[in-house]
């Protein structure tokens, strides 16, 4: 079972808000590969996975929403294997209402970012959306795997600052993306601490250094069965994060330092997250020779090589 945990579809840019938008066009022109999020380039991508769930944003701070009203569509024609994550940010006055209706509404979790919304995660308007998630068993997805506008205020991204939430809210389970970039350390310990707290790989495919190092730290503290997978997408596919997972010990490759076994980075890649963080009704796996070979102990070769 391969579920990728953040994924995001929009028809137009400029509904993340003209600051976000920019930041990601000034992104994508140092890339080789463009961040397509059409539906289009969405339902490709996803063939290489079992399961998705595709993400809403939501950010008062930096005037941006994607409408849920196209995402639902994909999410239908999913046939059981999209789940949809709402996003809802804690500083609107809707913000309560909007978590209450969420699983009548289709929603199976929750998107919050504390940098990209402008909130301090014990702030009092925050405390009643986690209240009413944890009392609906909707899990809380935190983070955005895009780049940040220079509005977003770093200082509420410290996973430290959920320690708190953690502690008040022992049912709840909080996903942080891509290990709270760049506060990965502190992430490790919630994930130490806290049995409901999880984080993903998200975003990371791109930066193969930090994988190595997350994913080996992630062994020495003993939590690396709290990471699960994620992409991205669009700023990743499915497909290159998991190569590059795999692939990851290629930078140790004849060295002294430690490799990664093949069965620990298989079994975060086929990590069964929805059966985990009680998503639903799981579908049943794709037969994918591909991520099979993937997962052998073969020499791996990434997309584009031959011979």
């Amino acid at each position: 079972m391969i579920v990728d945990l953040e994924t995001r579809l929009w028809s137009r840019s400029d509904d993340l808000g003209d600051e976000v938008a920019a930041a990601v066009r000034r992104a994508a022109a140092t890339r080789w590969l463009q961040p397509d999020a059409s539906p289009e380039s969405f339902v490709s991508a996803m063939r290489a996975v079992d399961a998705a769930v595709v993400v809403g944003f939501r950010s008062d701070l930096v005037r941006g929403a994607i409408p849920e009203r196209t995402i639902r569509p994909a999410i239908a024609a999913g046939e059981g294997r999209l789940f949809f994550a709402r996003a809802i940010d804690p500083t609107s006055p809707d913000a309560v209402a909007l978590v209450e209706a969420a699983r009548s509404d289709g929603a199976v979790a929750l998107w919050m970012d504390p940098a990209l919304q402008g909130f301090h995660p014990a702030d009092t308007r925050a405390m009643r959306v986690f209240d009413r998630a944890e009392a609906s068993q909707l899990p809380i997805f935190l983070g955005w795997s895009g780049p940040q506008p220079a509005s977003a205020k770093l200082e509420y991204a410290r996973p430290m600052l959920l320690d708190e939430i953690a502690r008040a809210f022992p049912r709840l389970s909080l996903v942080i993306g891509g290990f709270g970039f760049p506060f990965f350390h502190e992430t490790l310990a919630l994930l130490a601490k806290h049995d409901r707290v999880f984080t993903t790989t998200a975003a990371l495919a791109t930066r193969p250094w930090d994988l190595l190092n997350m994913l080996q730290s992630s062994r020495d503290h003993g939590v690396d069965r709290k990471i699960l997978f994620a992409s991205g997408f669009p700023f990743d596919t499915p497909t290159r994060a998991i190569e590059a997972i795999y692939g990851v010990n290629g930078m140790v490759h004849a060295t002294s330092l430690p490799h990664i076994a093949r069965s620990v980075l298989r079994e975060i890649v086929e990590r069964d997250s929805i059966n985990l963080l009680g998503l639903g009704a799981a579908p049943a796996p794709r037969n994918r020779d591909t991520n099979r070979a993937l997962a052998t102990e073969a020499p791996l070769r990434l997309t584009g090589e031959t011979g």
